[in-house]
């Protein structure tokens, strides 16, 4: 392969930029597909269980459209598999094309709670149309998100069947089973395809809006949402059947190739989400004196889109602030209150701009995806091992950071605004390292 080395150097505004490895797509040898399996150029249900598009010979220290192109159609890859609708007979549907509200491939998977037993602070039905169960009411820093709506978003965190074999045939369900355990390493299972072939590890994290009536443009599911008595406006625990919308999903797989043992940290948004900041930067122009001096500011041009966590007409008020920890929900819509009032929605903004070439693959995915709901939805990144530990790169990740403006909305510009770095610091209940997961964390 041909190498050209980027010198290094400091720029007059205070930027560092490393050396990178510039690679073609002809060095690399890629040829983009649309399934993992042949026949490669269609839409397909299958998960893709490795990613082998990768060099190992190559540090790329500033990543490129070439390094990342592979990264980026693999998630696609994943995206659409995972969220590949379903007959009636629970099998794949034989096209992609559905109603928003059909029961889509990641529902088989197990919720955290059918492995590690639910926090019973609620007393919910379990009915059976609820696709989406959840208790999770706020974000991993604490910090919940208000919609322009002045509904909260709720999240749900679901394994696939590699993972919970995994948990379940070592007892890492319990802390019990986690100290038994020890001092053996937690090591799911890498996926791989070929003469050797496994399946992936794969975990998910989703975040929805609650739908108003006449809503279109979402990935649409049943939910049930358990409010516990602590943070009900009326002291009393709350059964919430509603419909969602999804507006992030966090696709985590864990692969034999191009560094994947470290798992690959993808995640997309939909495309209404929020308006690109006005001071936002590039994922490359890693260093400067201060990232953000003015913060993430409110974005020249809004445009004309219906942002679903951003008020156009309220440039007076501050953005990517996150609200009172005082916070509780109604018995009925709005249900987001703050102290007994109903909340103000946060003026959220993405501080990040996409990197160009994610920008071109998203079109590319999205073109296929026409007169889908699926269309609506964008990449916003794929993060890899792909660079030695630096205090540029402190865990080797690229690009360097990795936030979901609907999942860790008041934290992307935090040193560890990147998926795989926070994650290093998973600890099993036990407090072995757990492989990249906080998921064991939680065992009782």
């Amino acid at each position: 392969m041909r190498s050209t080395l980027v010198c290094s150097g400091l720029l007059a505004a205070g930027l560092l930029i490393a050396g990178a490895i510039e690679l073609s797509a002809r060095d690399l040898n890629f040829t983009p597909q649309t399934c993992i399996r042949a026949p490669h150029d269609r839409l397909c249900p299958h998960f893709p269980d490795d990613q082998t598009d990768f060099s190992e010979f190559f540090e790329y220290r500033i990543i490129n459209t070439a390094a990342q192109d592979p990264f980026d159609h693999h998630a696609w890859q994943a995206f659409v598999a995972l969220n590949w609708p379903l007959a009636a007979d629970g099998a794949p549907a034989a096209t992609i094309a559905a109603p928003p509200d059909t029961r889509r491939a990641w529902s088989r998977f197990a919720r955290r709670d059918d492995v590690f037993g639910p926090n019973r602070t609620t007393t919910c039905p379990d009915p059976a149309d609820a696709i989406v169960q959840t208790r999770d009411l706020a974000q991993a820093d604490g910090a919940v998100l208000v919609d322009q709506s002045g509904n909260f978003v709720v999240y749900e965190t679901r394994m696939n069947p590699v993972v919970e074999a995994y948990i379940r045939d070592n007892a890492l369900d319990s802390r019990a089973g986690q100290a038994a355990f020890d001092p053996q390493p937690v090591d799911f299972p890498q996926g791989r395809i070929g003469a050797r072939a496994t399946p992936a590890s794969v975990l998910l994290k989703t975040a929805w809006r609650i739908m108003a009536a006449g809503e279109t443009g979402y990935l649409t599911a049943s939910g049930l949402i358990h409010v516990p008595a602590d943070r009900s406006a009326s002291g009393e625990p709350l059964c919430l059947p509603v419909t969602l919308g999804m507006v992030g999903m966090h696709i985590v797989t864990r692969v034999a190739s191009g560094n994947g043992d470290e798992w690959l940290w993808t995640t997309f948004e939909h495309r209404d989400n929020a308006p690109v900041a006005g001071s936002a930067r590039q994922v490359n122009s890693l260093f400067a004196r201060e990232l953000f001096p003015e913060g993430c500011t409110h974005p020249t041009d809004a445009g004309d889109r219906n942002w679903s966590f951003y008020n156009p007409a309220r440039t007076d008020r501050p953005t990517n602030t996150p609200g009172s920890a005082n916070w509780s929900w109604a018995a009925r819509p709005p249900y987001a209150t703050i102290g007994g009032a109903p909340a103000t929605p946060p003026q959220v903004v993405r501080c990040w701009h996409l990197l160009e070439g994610t920008r071109a693959v998203n079109a590319t995915w999205q073109a296929r995806l026409a007169g889908t709901v699926l269309h609506n939805y964008m990449l916003v990144s794929s993060q890899w091992r792909g660079a030695n530990i630096s205090p540029i790169f402190p865990h080797g990740e690229l690009p360097r950071f990795l936030t979901n403006t609907t999942v860790e909305t008041f934290v992307q510009t935090d040193p560890q605004g990147t998926c795989l770095g926070c994650h290093t610091a998973a600890r099993t209940a036990t407090g072995a390292d757990a492989n990249f997961t906080f998921l064991l964390g939680v065992a009782e």
